[in-house]
C-alpha cells in the first residue's frame, strides 16, 4: 500500500514536470522598435520553441495597434516578406534569414542558437501601407549566459572573406547625418576563378550600436568605377561604436565581412 502511494507520488511529480517542461520549451516575447528614426506602428511577437538535437523554432506574427489580428500583406524587400538577422551578444556570430509564411500570417523560421549564449534577433519588414518596421528580440537556449556584458574592439578595417579580401575606408563617421561609406572588394589573384578586375552582382550591410542595440540596413552600393570600390550611404547614425556586417555576392555565394567603426 505505501509503495503504491509513493509510486503514485513520484508518478505526479514526473508528470507535473512533463507539464512544466512542455510549458518552459515555449517562450513568448514582444519586441522593441529598434530602429534609431520612425517609431513602431506595429506589434510584433515571437515564440522560441526548444526542439529536439538541439534545434529551435521561431514563430513570428505581427498585428495591428490595438489587433489580435496578424498581419498577411507585406511589400517585398529584397524579394523577401522578412528578414530575421541573428547576431551573439558578443557580436561574433551572424545569421541573415527569411522565414517562410503561412495562411494563417505567422512566419516560422528553423534555428540553431548555441546553449548558454544570449542572442539579439532583428525581424525586419514593410507591411502594406506602411515604413518599414524593425524589432528587436533576446533569444536564449539553456539558462546560464556566458556573455553577461559585451565589449566590442575597434575598429577592424580588413577582413579576409572566401578568396576576396575587404577594405573598410572609414574608421569613423560624423554622427547624424547621412554620408557615404566605402569599401574595397578585392579578389586574390591566386584564387581559381574569375580574376580581377571583377565586381560584385550586390552589395548590401547591417550595422548594429553595441551600446543602444539599434539597427539599421543598407540595401545596396554603387560601384564607384574604380576596380573594386563601392559606396554605401548610410543613413543618420547615433553617437556609438558600430559593428557592420558588410554582406555580397559574386555570382556563385553570399559572403559576409564583419567590420567595427565609431560615429562621433
Amino acid at each position: 500500500m505505501e509503495g503504491r502511494a509513493i509510486r503514485g507520488v513520484v508518478a505526479g511529480a514526473l508528470c507535473a514536470l512533463t507539464l512544466y517542461v512542455a510549458r518552459a520549451a515555449v517562450v513568448t516575447e514582444t519586441g522593441q522598435y529598434a530602429q534609431a528614426q520612425g517609431q513602431a506602428k506595429i506589434t510584433s511577437r515571437l515564440s522560441l520553441t526548444e526542439g529536439s538535437l538541439g534545434t529551435q523554432t521561431l514563430a513570428l506574427a505581427q498585428y495591428p495597434l490595438h489587433s489580435n489580428s496578424p498581419l498577411k500583406r507585406y511589400a517585398l524587400t529584397e524579394g523577401e516578406m522578412m528578414h530575421v538577422v541573428v547576431v551573439r551578444d558578443d557580436f561574433q556570430t551572424f545569421g541573415h534569414l527569411h522565414p517562410l509564411p503561412s495562411q494563417s500570417g505567422t512566419f516560422r523560421l528553423p534555428v540553431r542558437l548555441e546553449r548558454g549564449h544570449r542572442y539579439y534577433a532583428y525581424v525586419s519588414s514593410q507591411p502594406a501601407g506602411l515604413p518599414e518596421q524593425v524589432f528587436r528580440f533576446v533569444l536564449q537556449s539553456g539558462t546560464a549566459t556566458h556573455n553577461l556584458t559585451t565589449t566590442v574592439r575597434g575598429p577592424s578595417t580588413r577582413v579576409r572573406t572566401g578568396p576576396y579580401v575587404v577594405f573598410l575606408d572609414q574608421t569613423r563617421l560624423r554622427a547624424m547625418r547621412k554620408q557615404s561609406i566605402t569599401v574595397d572588394i578585392n579578389r586574390d589573384a591566386h584564387s581559381p576563378g574569375v580574376a580581377a578586375p571583377y565586381h560584385v552582382a550586390w552589395v548590401r550591410a547591417i550595422l548594429v550600436n553595441t551600446s543602444s542595440l539599434t539597427y539599421a540596413h543598407i540595401d545596396g552600393a554603387n560601384a564607384r568605377g574604380i576596380c573594386c570600390e563601392y559606396a554605401l550611404v548610410a543613413p543618420p547614425l547615433s553617437k556609438g561604436l558600430y559593428k557592420m556586417w558588410l554582406q555580397f555576392n559574386d555570382g556563385s555565394s553570399v559572403y559576409t565581412a564583419p567590420f567595427t567603426f565609431a560615429a562621433r
